[in-house]
């Protein structure tokens, strides 16, 4: 078992995996953090193996790193905080489902646009449509 300045950076260490994990796989929490640990056979203490202040303020910087990456608000922030992880996760769903609706409204919108812009070209002008919208727009592929 690790004690002192070792097991603060065998604590890192674990935290640097989890990040790159990611929130999916490895949420940062204390209870994670220490099931980890146990389960690597670093710790065999409690949990309180880490309430010391300089290995809650580790914890704390790696769990908002990795909060970062899921673009939480500040309300879903204080959530998660409070330990009601899946009720921030859907407040965010919520949030991005509302956007991707918003954004499906203007691509449709915007589609109708152009497609009437080419109907009025076509019947309106000589000019041969095909010359005027990008490549990736009269793509059939």
């Amino acid at each position: 078992m690790l004690r002192g300045k070792k097991l603060d950076d065998a604590i890192e260490k674990e935290l640097m995996l989890m990040l790159k994990e990611g929130f999916e796989h490895s949420p940062i929490t204390p209870k994670t953090l220490h099931d980890r640990l146990k389960y690597r056979g670093l710790v065999n203490g409690g949990l309180s193996t880490l309430s010391t202040v300089n290995r809650k303020k580790i914890i704390a910087l790696y769990t908002e790193e990795q909060l970062k990456s899921l673009s939480l608000n500040t309300k879903e922030k204080q959530l998660f905080a409070n330990r009601k992880t899946r009720e921030a996760l859907m407040a965010r769903n919520a949030q991005l489902r509302e956007a991707i609706d918003d954004l499906e409204d203007k691509l449709r919108l915007n589609t109708e646009t152009l497609l009437n812009i080419i109907q009025e070209v076509k019947t309106k002008t000589p000019v041969k449509v095909e010359h005027l919208l990008a490549p990736h727009l009269i793509s059939f592929e």
